[in-house]
């Protein structure tokens, strides 16, 4: 387009078709939180049911279903990275996001594994979780993940006051809350928009 002709609609319009293409870019994103989510209401859930109703001397085996997410997440990455024909701030926004959390995450385990600090882990992942879907909430104007996350803020303070086994359902919450129910919302979204 020549830039003498370069009306302020046709500005508008850039704009517009650059801020629909990050929005379908995000609504993609709903894998992520589904992966994820489940994952982790999965892992919480079996690591709760072998401490309460087994003697098996090790449940906390049963997060070892991070590393299924961390692989698929790798590899989708990098699938979207080659197919992705535009990229917008948003989409490195997010990204540099996750890999943010995800290094967070990692460094927590070392820290709680070193200190053996296990029993008192989990209000620190809920509200990890709280602002990490806050702040994901606000990037992608998705109101609903903000309030969701808002509401872990309350299964985080009343996770506190109960036991490390209790605190594994908490946890379970806060990512039902947090990232399973946006995630389908999202997906849901996603198929209704490619129809």
């Amino acid at each position: 387009m020549n830039q003498e002709n370069f009306s302020a609609q046709d500005s508008l319009r850039v704009i517009q078709s650059m801020i629909d293409k990050a929005k379908e870019n995000v609504k993609s994103n709903s894998f992520y939180f589904l992966l994820w989510g489940w994952l982790v209401f999965a892992a919480a859930i079996l690591n709760f049911c072998l401490l309460k109703f087994t003697n098996f001397s090790q449940p906390y085996l049963a997060w070892n279903l991070m590393w299924v997410g961390a692989i698929a997440s790798i590899v989708k990455g990098i699938r979207e990275g080659k197919d992705r024909k535009v990229k917008t701030y948003l989409d490195d926004a997010m990204k540099y996001f996750g890999i943010s959390q995800g290094i967070m995450y990692t460094g927590l385990v070392f820290i709680f594994s070193y200190y053996n600090l296990w029993e008192r882990a989990f209000p620190f992942y809920i509200l990890l979780y709280s602002v990490a879907c806050f702040f994901m909430g606000c990037m992608l104007q998705f109101r609903l993940l903000k309030w969701t996350a808002l509401l872990c803020i309350p299964i985080m303070i009343s996770s506190v006051f109960f036991s490390f086994q209790w605190q594994l359902l908490h946890m379970a919450l806060a990512v039902l809350v947090s990232y399973i129910i946006p995630g389908h919302l999202l997906s849901l979204k996603e198929k209704h928009q490619n129809n």
